[in-house]
């Protein structure tokens, strides 16, 4: 319990800062702990991917996206737009993730992936989806999968 909370608190000062300073892209991060992994994914879903803020999945991208980093800004706000409508939004209706991670490896990589389940804005239905995080060969985690 006290590693989720100095892991939320991280976050949170991280997030503050981020204001100040942008994130660097494309570095992914050093702790690949079940607990941090499930904190990343909750701050990556409620601050990024509903709030429209690409800063975070710009910083959990490994460093192979850099040269695709022109179109995936371009496509951020579009694909934005399509799954939650042009409304400000700052909650979900439905938001669950799963308890535990899955566990596998791919061409030498450890991936974990945790089932999360989300609506919002202009959503008719719950999707279900999963953030998927990939072990690179220096040893920090990057997003493997958005949901």
């Amino acid at each position: 319990m006290r590693i989720t909370a100095v892991t939320m608190a991280f976050l949170s000062i991280m997030l503050l800062s981020t204001s100040v300073n942008a994130l660097e892209r494309f570095a992914g991060i050093e702790d690949g702990s079940d607990e941090n992994l499930k904190a990343v994914c909750k701050n990556y879903m409620l601050n990024s991917y509903l709030k429209n803020d690409p800063e975070l999945f710009f910083h959990l991208l490994p460093k192979s996206m850099k040269k695709m980093e022109p179109m995936l800004e371009k496509d951020w706000p579009e694909g934005h737009l399509k799954r939650f409508g042009s409304e400000p939004l700052t909650k979900y209706d439905v938001y669950e993730m799963d308890d535990g991670f899955t566990e596998e490896m791919y061409k030498g990589h450890k991936i974990k992936y945790i089932g999360v389940k989300y609506k919002a804005g202009i959503m008719e239905r719950i999707k279900g989806s999963s953030c998927g995080f990939e072990q690179f060969e220096d040893n920090r985690w990057y997003l493997a999968q958005k949901p």
